[in-house]
């Protein structure tokens, strides 16, 4: 029911503020949900809240003139990658701060978690950034994977397909990730 009332706003011809606010008030638990995901992947400790992870998100999308969704998909994937931008640009200033040898206000480690945490978020946003280049889709699963958390499962049902489908394409996907690695 709700997927299809976001469908029905996101095909209107005009995709302005007003829009982005009716899906994201639609969508506001499932969106908490995807930022919920993504600061439970980090150690404890770090400062952000799912809240200020989902304001900011918000307010990055407001920034630009013309806001244009495809479907629920783009839109999901559309705000993960808002939040993996937010955390990564987060994660790669207090490192710029560490290494000008200025004190931060709050520690790395108090941001991000554990201090080998913030190598793993930019070596993955790193990956996706390779596989963007190498199959777009492939790139959309992995963030949905990594940095939403979602279920094979939910995937499918974002991509429409079937459970097995998904399995298949996951599975080409690691592949892809691991061959990334090894290559790096």
């Amino acid at each position: 029911m709700i997927n299809n009332q976001i469908t029905q706003i996101l095909k209107g011809k005009v995709n302005s503020r007003d829009t982005l606010d009716q899906v994201f008030n639609l969508m506001y638990p499932e969106i908490k949900k995807l930022a919920n995901s993504q600061l439970a992947r980090l150690n404890t400790g770090q400062t952000i809240t799912p809240t200020v992870l989902v304001n900011e998100c918000y307010m990055k999308l407001t920034k630009p003139e013309k806001l244009s969704f495809e479907n629920r998909k783009h839109f999901i994937c559309t705000v993960a990658k808002c939040m993996r931008q937010f955390l990564v640009d987060r994660v790669r200033k207090s490192m710029r701060l560490k290494r000008a040898g200025e004190m931060s206000q709050e520690p790395i480690t108090q941001i991000m978690g554990a201090t080998d945490v913030d190598f793993k978020l930019l070596e993955i946003d790193e990956i996706i950034t390779k596989l963007e280049q190498i199959d777009p889709e492939m790139a959309q699963l992995a963030e949905l994977r990594f940095f939403s958390g979602h279920s094979l499962q939910e995937i499918a049902e974002i991509n429409n397909v079937s459970k097995r489908t998904m399995v298949r394409k996951w599975s080409i996907t690691k592949t892809f990730i691991i061959s990334l690695v090894d290559d790096g």
